[in-house]
């Protein structure tokens, strides 16, 4: 998105975090859900979380999540997630972090590995979740494993200290490595993008929720959300501030903000609830995505920005834009991926052109 973007320095270092240009992998998965959820890469660094000028980036935490161990967060991928140590490191295809005496490595979209020629080493415990690549034919059919929170799972070949599970219903293999093996993949489950994305029936809009109306568009979100009006882009990370329904009418281009570049854990990149709306003049180069894939829903044409299902910083944010078909400007949103994603799910199903 738009907004300063901390590099790194040409030593690679920045806040004792190490950055590795990785190789890009990539994978043609089949998306079961109603919207494909793209395996490219993502083209922006890792962001801190969401925070509007002068505001504290800690004003809220996400919504509770049951069965997840405490001091563990989630992390997603496409259509699956694994909860780890808040602690440990979230390593993608374009670039791999690493920290002296880390806790632990979570790959989303890539193998477990670290690039030659360096001094980063895997770490004692990691994890990853990655395209599920071949499938063999009939294995929906054959009895799995093991089940995982109603999720089918067939353990495959792998190494010594590790499990390796191919998930056919979400598209993935998931394995991990070292002591807590076992305990992380238990955490496997469905991502918020998926339930968001999913095929079904819309969601209801619970009670007490209200109603707004901005930028062409008439959507529902929750009544102790607090409401913020702006007239320029002046936010950090996601651009969803937590607990926040934000309204940028952006009439001037986009604030350049001193924004701190994070050590990319678990913890940090843990989805904010919230809702972030853009239109005005200077709408498109504020959100600054790409949006590639457009389906048309009660005569709106709802497009995904590019960087949807990659993983990263950007998975706890699902970034669309909204306009009447053939017609310009259209009305950007960004929508907080927290918890199970059911209240997300309410939110984006509520969205219709007035």
């Amino acid at each position: 998105m738009a907004g300063p973007r901390r590099g790194m320095r040409k030593d690679g270092r920045s806040r004792g975090a190490v950055a590795i240009a990785a190789a890009a992998i990539t994978a043609a998965v089949t998306a079961a859900t109603a919207w494909p959820i793209s395996d490219s890469l993502a083209a922006s660094r890792p962001k801190p979380a969401g925070s509007l000028a002068g505001e504290s980036i800690h004003a809220g935490r996400a919504e509770s999540y049951s069965g997840i161990r405490a001091g563990w967060d989630p992390v997603p991928y496409r259509r699956a997630r694994l909860s780890v140590p808040g602690r440990w490191l979230v390593e993608t295809p374009r670039e791999i972090f690493c920290q002296p005496r880390s806790a632990g490595m979570i790959f989303a979209g890539a193998k477990p590995g670290i690039p030659g020629g360096s001094s980063c080493h895997l770490t004692a415990s990691y994890a990853w979740i990655r395209p599920a690549g071949h499938i063999p034919p009939g294995i929906r059919h054959r009895k799995p494993t093991a089940v995982i929170n109603g999720i089918r799972v067939y353990r495959r070949p792998s190494g010594p200290n590790t499990v390796l599970y191919l998930v056919p219903e979400l598209g993935v293999r998931v394995g991990a490595h070292g002591p807590l093996r076992t305990r992380v993949l238990a955490t496997l489950n469905k991502s918020p993008l998926s339930v968001v994305l999913g095929k079904g029936r819309a969601s209801p809009v619970p009670a007490r929720w209200a109603w707004h109306q901005f930028g062409g568009v008439r959507f529902a979100a929750p009544r102790t959300w607090h409401r913020h009006s702006q007239t320029q882009w002046a936010t950090c990370g996601t651009g969803v501030v937590p607990g926040s329904l934000v309204l940028i009418e952006a009439i001037k281009p986009p604030l350049a903000l001193p924004c701190p570049f994070p050590l990319p854990s678990a913890e940090t990149f843990e989805a904010q609830p919230g809702l972030t709306a853009v239109t005005g003049k200077f709408a498109a180069r504020s959100v600054g995505e790409h949006f590639t894939r457009c389906q048309l829903r009660r005569r709106a044409r709802i497009c995904l920005a590019a960087v949807t299902g990659r993983g990263g910083f950007l998975s706890g944010v699902l970034i669309f834009s909204i306009a009447r078909p053939h017609h310009h400007p259209a009305t950007f949103f960004l929508l907080g991926l927290s918890g199970s994603g059911a209240r997300a799910r309410a939110i984006f199903d509520s969205m219709t052109l007035k």
